[in-house]
């Protein structure tokens, strides 16, 4: 139960009182959130917890995944909640029909790697049903907004204009369509154009949201992205281990910012939009962060080659850097940079 922990709590009270006024039209709704274990979908939750507990908004929270054991354990202060209601099923199986939501957040889907490597098919499947599934639960509920977390890797590779300035949420590079590493990014943009074609034929409210490289307290231990792989090292007492040279440069978020952009962009967000979601201050190379990391945890980083399965899974994306003028131009801004994130994780999670 992170919001028992003091700094994470200051964290998650301090984004979600800056999201502003917008906030008001979740009161005395139902909110489904898919992926509600996840490391974004959790953070999520949380903030509605605290609107709840603290600003008396009276939301009745569906918090759904595949597996009730995982959201029971992660929200264990909260199940016994009268507003509070654990959903156990698999998007990309099923629509969830008897939640009642007036708000979708489909936050659920592979995200790691691994998943990319050893269940592309599975990856790619869990994305476009899972959306289409999602979807038609909003379309029946005639829910005011379903929002979809996409992600930033649905950019593809940038071009010399994307090198320099960042991606635009109207860029759209490069995507090897006979790698199966493709799975992921491929499965974003599909997801993405049936929410364009669900607003289109059927008038569906729909908002989305690319997230970059994001870290937080609420990262799951079987992650295997490269940032969740350094932070379990580091609180484990281990050196970081970095299976690459380092060089590619990513934008990243802190998870708790990350959450804030998501529920700003479905409150305010224009219907059919994508609002890319990173910390302008935050963009470094992947070595400097296992660097930040090591130093944070009094640890050195050493170098390890990875093996072939790991290999699969990598992005070959040299930089990723996200523009966010966009989701800036709502009000939002990012509270936690990633020097001081990196700290914060550490202390949260107890190293």
């Amino acid at each position: 139960m992170l919001l028992e922990n003091e700094i994470y709590f200051r964290q998650i009270k301090t984004a979600t009182d800056k999201i502003g006024n917008c906030l008001e039209n979740l009161k005395n709704c139902a909110v489904l959130v898919t992926g509600a274990s996840g490391m974004l979908g959790s953070c999520v939750v949380d903030m509605l917890v605290y609107l709840n507990e603290h600003h008396g908004m009276d939301i009745e929270i569906y918090a759904s995944g595949r597996h009730k054991g995982k959201i029971e354990k992660r929200f264990h202060g909260c199940v016994e909640k009268n507003y509070f209601h654990v959903k156990e099923f698999d998007v990309s199986l099923e629509q969830g029909q008897d939640i009642p939501a007036d708000y979708i957040i489909h936050a659920a889907s592979n995200a790691d790697p691994f998943m990319f490597a050893e269940y592309p098919a599975d990856t790619l499947l869990a994305n476009v049903l899972g959306v289409k599934h999602m979807l038609d639960l909003a379309l029946k509920n005639h829910s005011k907004r379903l929002l979809y977390v996409s992600s930033g890797e649905m950019y593809g590779q940038p071009d010399d204009a994307a090198l320099l300035e960042g991606f635009s949420e109207t860029y759209c590079g490069y995507v090897d369509y006979q790698d199966a590493r493709s799975c992921y990014p491929s499965g974003k943009r599909a997801g993405e154009v049936l929410c364009q074609s669900y607003i289109k034929q059927y008038g569906v409210d729909a908002v989305i949201v690319r997230p970059c490289h994001c870290y937080s307290p609420t990262m799951t231990g079987n992650d295997s992205r490269a940032l969740s792989q350094f932070f379990q090292n580091a609180l484990q007492g281990k050196d970081i281990v970095l299976k690459s040279s380092g060089e590619m440069v990513r934008s990243h978020c802190y998870g708790v910012d990350a959450a804030a952009g998501i529920l700003k962009v479905l409150l305010e967000g224009g219907c059919g939009e994508a609002y890319n979601i990173a910390d302008p201050a935050s963009v470094v190379s992947i070595r400097t962060a296992a660097e930040l990391i090591a130093k944070a945890a009094g640890r050195k980083v050493c170098f390890e080659m990875p093996g072939n399965r790991e290999k699969q899974g990598y992005s070959k994306v040299s930089r990723a850097v996200l523009d966010s003028k966009k989701l800036f131009a709502l009000g939002w801004q990012p509270q936690t940079d990633m020097q001081a994130g990196v700290y914060e994780v550490l202390q949260i999670l107890g190293r």
